[in-house]
Parts: structure tokens; sequence; C-alpha cells
């Protein structure tokens, strides 16, 4: 049987999932969203869970594929990518790896639809013809840090993190970034620290509206109440990995990047940043985990973002953001995880507006992404949500 075993926030996790094999666990999307760390929102998006379901099957079964990596390598992307890489002859290496292997992931098929309680075998997204919206993927340990107490102050233990049986989640999200839009956090951070870029191994100027051909990367913790940017020295320490496997994460992560960006420029969109997550299996290798989608990617056309990064700006004018943010600060200041509890406004709820474009992003960007019309005529095409999407902006600048 199919039971639950965690519910997070906006997709579920089941398991066992396949006949004689315990490894494998189901990631059940859901039409949840959340932003700025706080959970479930209250409304729900129709046909975003099936939509984020079909994208990343489509896209790790892709990137699981040597012969994608070759094609890539033919690209000006990636001839951009090598020519301004700064870390030697082991980006390069991995590149021809990835020409030679695929990246390994823990995809490990579909499950378009099957009688409460059974276990089937998962299928590859050839065969399936109607959406779904659970994927099988492989079973990693996942052990969150303790929280303790030094100095009065409330602090992530991460012994039982680093120390969890292999395969495991890597407790970091690698962020890559092809550009700095204006607002970017990455501006915040070096303005306070203008050694901040160098000490993850970058340098140059930063301004609103610079461009990378090779990613800056940084990392940030991931099973934390709050993600925080991490210096290297901090990942390294918390993540379990030796200093090799953590180098070779952020060159995969900078690949990964690189292919993406790839393709979304042969769709016109510009792919500015993104962030990846990774699993280490028994033999020290790392494999792509999670989800890859319009969740985890900051999309643009035509200077209009194309992800939920317009529902931020919405909620950005509420007073319960306000109160988010202070509630965040007030809990740094006194040593303690525990922000929520401070917040004592409602969560505002979206308009009819702003839920049907939020939906309909996610359902474009599925028949643009596969070539495939999973939704008929019930998604939108590209165009008609750019256009909704620069109205809604409209409304809120004006």
């Amino acid at each position: 049987m199919i039971s639950p075993l965690y519910r997070g926030s906006v997709k579920d996790l089941l398991g066992p999932a396949v006949a004689q094999q315990t490894s494998a666990v189901v990631f059940e999307y859901s039409d949840a969203f959340s932003v700025f760390d706080w959970g479930r929102m209250p409304d729900l998006l129709p046909g975003k869970g099936q939509a984020l379901a079909i994208l990343a099957a489509d896209i790790f079964e892709k990137l699981e594929k040597p012969d994608t990596w070759k094609e890539f390598s033919r690209s000006p992307v990636a001839l951009a990518l090598r020519k301004s890489n700064r870390f030697g002859g082991i980006f390069n290496e991995l590149g021809e790896e990835l020409q030679s292997e695929g990246l390994r992931t823990h995809y490990l098929g579909v499950l378009d639809s099957a009688p409460a309680g059974a276990l089937v075998q998962p299928k590859k997204l050839a065969q399936v013809h109607e959406p779904f919206r659970r994927l099988v993927v492989r079973q990693v340990s996942v052990i969150k840090p303790t929280l303790t107490s030094v100095l009065g102050r409330t602090l992530p233990d991460y012994y039982p993190t680093r120390s969890a049986s292999l395969p495991k989640l890597v407790p970091l999200e690698v962020v890559f970034r092809f550009s700095c839009p204006e607002g970017s956090s990455l501006l915040k951070r070096v303005e306070k620290d203008a050694g901040y870029l160098a000490s993850l191994g970058f340098s140059g100027r930063l301004f609103p509206g610079v461009t990378w051909d090779f990613p800056v990367l940084e990392v940030f913790t991931k099973l934390e109440a709050t993600d925080r940017p991490l210096a290297l020295s901090e990942a390294l320490a918390i993540s379990g990995l030796s200093a090799t496997q953590l180098q070779e994460v952020l060159l995969k992560t900078a690949w990964v990047g690189g292919l993406l960006r790839f393709w979304f420029l042969k769709l016109g969109i510009e792919l500015c940043d993104g962030k990846l997550e990774w699993g280490l299996g028994e033999d020290g290798k790392s494999f792509l985990v999670d989800a890859i989608g319009p969740d985890e990617l900051r999309l643009m056309k035509n200077g209009i973002q194309l992800s939920k990064e317009f529902l931020r700006t919405h909620f950005r004018g509420t007073p319960w953001y306000v109160a988010v943010e202070k509630a965040k600060a007030q809990a740094k200041s006194q040593g303690t995880v525990e922000w929520k509890r401070m917040v004592h406004e409602s969560v505002p709820v979206l308009s009819a507006a702003h839920r049907e474009v939020a939906s309909q992003v996610y359902l474009a960007l599925t028949h643009e992404m596969t070539g495939r019309k999973w939704f008929g005529d019930a998604a939108w095409d590209l165009q008609k949500v750019l256009a909704e999407l620069r109205r809604l902006k409209k409304g809120l600048d004006s």
C-alpha cells in the first residue's frame, strides 16, 4: 500500500511505491504553493501539481541521457560556459563524463493512475498520455539538524545529519545565477559584505542587470526553518561531504544550469537563476534529487518573470509580509528559529485573477518545454500569459 510518509509545503511523500522495491517512494505534487519560507499558502493553483510533475519527469529523463549532453556540448552556450570556466580541468572532465554517462538522478518514472493501495511499476513519460501528479523516485535518508542551545542561542546541530546512512540528502541548496536582476538578494549580500563574491571564488563587478556565461554559485541551508546563505567553509562543515565531493556538486550544478539555460534560450526565455538539490550515493557519487521546474527557476521573457515571483511581488505589498520580515529579524536577534509564532497577521488570499494567471504560467510552460499539449485548450498560450502578467504588473505599479 502507498502510505503517506511526509507532507511538504507543495508536495507529499508516499511510500513504498513499487512492488518488491522498498527503496522507492512517491512524490505527489499538490496544487499548493509556498512563498517566503511560510509553507502552504491558503490558495490552490489548479493544474500546478500536474504541470510540475510532468515538467520534472521531462527534465529528469532528458538529463539522464548522454545524447542530451552531447547535443548541448556543441552549442554556443556550452562553449561560453567552458571558455569562462575558472576552476581548472576538473570542470571540463565532468562535462566529458556527462556526455559519456548522462547525469545521475533519483528519478525512477511516472505513476499515471493506479487503484488505491496498489503497488505498480513506474512508466516513462512517453508511455503516459494524460496529466498526472505522481513521480517515483529513489529514497534517500533525510535527517534534519537538531536544535540545541549554545550560550543561550538556539543553533542547528548537524552531527546527526552528517551521520545519516547512504544514500542521503545533502543538506544544501546550490543556487546558480546567470544574471542579477534588479532586487536580487545577491545584491543585498554583496552590499553588506564586499568580499562575499570573492569568498565563493568569483570576481568582477556586481550591478543590476549584469550577466555571466559561467554562473555565480551560492550555497544555502536546506533543512532549517529559513534558508540562509553559507560560506563555502560552513557548507563543507555541515554537509558531510569531502572537499572533493562538495566541489563536484558545485561544478555539476554549473553544468546543469548551463544546459537548462540552453533549453530555455531555444524557447526565447531567459533563465536568470535556479536552485538544485543533491543526494550522495553509497559509492560516494552525487546525484540530482528533488525537482526542477518554475518553482526552482527564475525565468523571464520580454522583461516579464515567468515564475511565482509575481506572487511574491504581490504579497510584498501586504501587512502579512511586513510581519513576516519583522518576525524573522526579531527571531534572529533573539537567537531562535521560531519566527512563525511571532507573525500575528492573517495570511492573505489571492484574487481570482492572480490564481488564474499563476495557474496558467505552469500550464503554458509545460506545453512549451515538453512540446505536448497536456492540458489541451484549458491552457493559454505563452503570449496570453505574458499579456496577463503584464496587466497585473501594471495594476501593482499604479
